[in-house]
């Protein structure tokens, strides 16, 4: 960690420059990769002031602090960033046991994928009928469903067999990604 100390309407003097360095030496036991800490030392009619940024794993810290007396003020400064950097360090290191993830070559999932038996496609026929002819198409077999193309809308409905032995007609459209609809689906 390297310390660029400036000071405002005050000298900044080399036992103030070797007390901040020892109070800053104290961070180092975060291991956190810090580069400069920018130190502003100033004096207001009585009031002696510090403020400190610096930059640690793409995060902004800082920190200010105002008393009476200079020594004070660097020891309030050095307490506030120590608070900063043991958050940031508590939330880079993670408590929880790391689940195991599990890691296959692609040659092994290319073999799992040769073992997978594929679909088989089979390609029908589907009979042109009015919502009437399928219904009574339906009621005389007893399977459970009828896909046929409507006359009248020339688009694809099925039949099923409901609770009770109701019949209950089914008119799907497809639906796209997110919820849309693709145009002309679902008239």
């Amino acid at each position: 960690m390297k310390l660029r100390i400036t000071g405002r309407h005050m000298d900044v003097t080399s036992a103030l420059r070797r007390y901040l360095e020892t109070r800053f030496d104290r961070l180092d036991r975060y291991e956190l990769k810090v580069g400069i800490v920018q130190v502003v030392l100033s004096v207001e009619k009585l009031q002696h002031k510090a403020e400190a940024v610096c930059v640690v794993h793409g995060k902004r810290v800082q920190a200010k602090t105002s008393t009476r007396e200079m020594y004070a003020t660097i020891d309030a400064l050095v307490d506030r960033i120590d608070g900063q950097l043991r958050k940031l360090k508590e939330r880079l290191v993670s408590h929880k046991p790391a689940k195991a993830t599990r890691v296959r070559s692609v040659r092994a999932l290319a073999a799992e994928w040769q073992e997978v038996p594929a679909f088989k496609v089979e390609r029908r026929a589907v009979p042109v009928l009015s919502l009437a002819e399928a219904h009574d198409r339906f009621s005389g077999h007893s399977e459970a469903f009828l896909l046929f193309a409507n006359v009248e809308t020339g688009n694809l409905h099925m039949l099923q067999r409901g609770v009770g032995g109701r019949v209950l007609v089914i008119e799907p459209f497809a639906e796209g990604r997110r919820g849309h609809s693709f145009p002309g689906a679902g008239e």
